[in-house]
Formats: structure tokens, C-alpha cells, sequence
């Protein structure tokens, strides 16, 4: 008899155990099922949400009495004016960096041209570039010619006129009694 006690006793537990496997297993569906309704009427209620003016409504009817109100109608409109003005401004912005960044290019270009370009006299003017970014510059052929340096030869004249200019010779180390020989 004490077996069969014993043995009564324990399936008395396993069943409680059950019972409460059971209940923690339905109290789980539950919760499931509740939260799942809450998503739902959250996902319901969000299309009667105004994102703009950050107000709920329960109601279509109010929702749609909000949209057509002024104050939405303003709101919306100065928000549409904030990223019009934005715009326009990072436009200006980007034409302006362009507009500096074709003047500098311009700029190496014709700083480039001038170095390849051989310090001749007899040369042509350079060809015309874009007046409005550029200064003119007097011809070549007008610029005096400045020599740096002691040489005690005198350079030839690139005066092409019909007399010969004739230069006497002078030396920075010579005495002037020396330079009439």
C-alpha cells in the first residue's frame, strides 16, 4: 500500500506539472496574441498619424478634417519653402566652386602656355583667349629687353632699323682710358 501511495503521490505531481506546463505554454500564446494585436492597432493608428505636425487621431474623420486645416496646410508649405531655399543655396554654392575651379584651371593653363612658350622677340602675339577672364598684354615686339649679368660683350641689336647703332665696348673692370683702344 505504501507503494501504491508513493506511486499516487507522484502522478498527482506529474500532473500538477502538466497543469503548469500547460499554463505557462497558454500564458505564452496569450502574450503572443496580445502583443500581436497591439502591432496591429499600432500599424492601424499610424495612418491616422500627421508626420508633419506630430499629432495622432483615432478618428478618419478627424484625421481628414486636420489635413484640410490651416495650420497643416501652413506647416506643410513652410517646410516646402525651407527645402526650396536650401536647395537654391547648395545650388549657388556648387555654380560658385565651379566658376573657381574653371578660373584656376584657366589660370595653370595659361601659366603653362607661357612656360612652354620660347622667350623669342620675332614671336607673334599670343592668341586671344577669353577676354573677360583675362587682362591684355602689351605685344611682344613693344616690351624692352632687360639683360641681367656682366658680360664684356655687347649683345647684338635686335633693332631691325636701316642703320647699324654702333655700341662702344665697355668692361665693369676696365678703366675708362682702356675702352678707346
Amino acid at each position: 500500500m505504501a507503494k501504491l501511495h508513493t506511486f499516487c503521490a507522484a502522478f498527482v505531481t506529474f500532473v500538477a506539472f502538466l497543469r503548469c506546463s500547460v499554463c505557462v505554454m497558454h500564458t505564452q500564446v496569450e502574450a503572443e496574441r496580445e502583443q500581436k494585436i497591439q502591432s496591429e492597432v499600432k500599424e492601424i493608428r499610424k495612418v491616422f498619424y500627421c508626420e508633419l505636425c506630430n499629432k495622432q487621431y483615432k478618428l478618419a474623420m478627424e484625421f481628414e478634417t486636420h489635413l484640410s486645416s490651416y495650420d497643416h496646410n501652413h506647416k506643410k508649405r513652410f517646410k516646402e519653402m525651407k527645402e526650396q531655399q536650401t536647395n537654391r543655396g547648395r545650388d549657388e554654392r556648387q555654380k560658385r566652386e565651379q566658376l573657381r575651379h574653371e578660373k584656376e584651371l584657366q589660370r595653370l593653363a595659361d601659366a603653362h602656355r607661357q612656360q612652354q612658350q620660347p622667350p623669342s622677340l620675332t614671336s607673334t602675339a599670343p592668341t586671344e583667349v577669353d577676354s573677360s577672364n583675362t587682362t591684355t598684354l602689351p605685344k611682344l615686339e613693344q616690351r624692352a629687353t632687360f639683360k641681367f649679368g656682366f658680360s664684356s660683350k655687347p649683345a647684338p641689336s635686335k633693332v631691325s632699323s636701316g642703320g647699324a647703332v654702333k655700341r662702344s665696348k665697355l668692361s665693369v673692370f676696365q678703366e675708362e682710358s682702356d675702352g678707346d683702344a
